[in-house]
């Protein structure tokens, strides 16, 4: 028995629906409070640590061990068609084939794959706090400070009460009305024993310094703590890859973008004879 099918379109057709539907699920899932703190702790750990955690919550486990085994066969089915489908067409020269920039396409794919792999298990993860202005927390060899909160939306709507909950709610539900991420933002100073260097982040808007990168992932004011201000939740991220995958993820866009043209432009002039 032929196996075309493990490098045919249709498979990979298949494979990538299905993918989307299991993140759809996975979406699902974590609408459940525990299946939420399950996922919020597997973030915080290296995988060498996820067995625990998994053991308690088997739908999450169920979920993570379908979503590898659909992204392994789709980097298989990737590379087996990069190397029988689209590498005789390099091989050979053929710079007018409508196909020429697939092979640029998959081999960039299975290098973000490859990159996520190596940061999933050897590289991933991370430092977080909870700041008010004038506190600091250490991140590898960085102290990291926060020295000033400029949030200027309604500060009543981030106010929590004793269950921890606010008006405004999480901050991914938040409409542009409630908090605006262009207008609030928190300065730090990091210190990495030789220099200070300062600078301002926010919500998915990062401060980098070196390898190190802060993303502000919430603001909020505790319970029965105005006195205070805004708190800041930080996240930071030690990961030297980083610039690899800006790399391959823009150079992918420009090959998908040349791909499109050369169809058109096909297209086009097809429709012209």
């Amino acid at each position: 028995m032929k196996m075309n099918w493990l490098y045919s379109m249709r498979l990979a057709f298949v494979l990538l629906v299905l993918v989307s539907l299991w993140f759809a699920a996975g979406m699902a899932v974590s609408e459940q409070e525990s299946s939420r703190q399950v996922f919020k702790l597997l973030n915080d750990l290296p995988m060498s640590q996820w067995l625990q955690p998994l053991t308690t919550a088997p739908i999450v486990a169920v979920w993570l061990i379908g979503l590898v085994a659909l992204m392994v066969m789709l980097g298989v089915n990737t590379a087996l068609c990069s190397w029988r489908d689209l590498w005789p067409t390099w091989r050979r020269k053929r710079w007018h084939s409508p196909r020429i920039m697939m092979l640029p396409i998959h081999v960039l794919t299975l290098l973000v794959f490859l990159f996520h792999g190596i940061d999933l298990v050897f590289i991933h993860g991370h430092d977080s706090a909870v700041l008010h202005q004038g506190q600091r927390f250490s991140s590898g060899n960085y102290q990291i400070q926060l020295t000033n909160v400029d949030y200027q939306d309604d500060v009543s709507l981030i106010k929590e009460d004793e269950t921890g909950k606010s008006p405004a709610g999480r901050i991914t539900r938040r409409s542009v009305e409630q908090f605006d991420p262009r207008k609030n933002s928190a300065h730090f100073i990091v210190d990495d024993g030789h220099k200070k260097v300062s600078g301002d982040a926010g919500f998915m808007r990062q401060f980098r310094v070196d390898d190190l990168y802060l993303t502000v992932t919430d603001f909020s004011i505790p319970y029965q703590k105005d006195n205070l201000g805004v708190q800041v939740k930080v996240v930071a991220v030690h990961n030297p890859l980083v610039n690899y995958f800006f790399a391959c993820y823009g150079l992918l866009l420009l090959s998908l973008f040349i791909q499109g043209f050369v169809f058109w432009r096909r297209s086009y002039k097809k429709g012209t004879r």
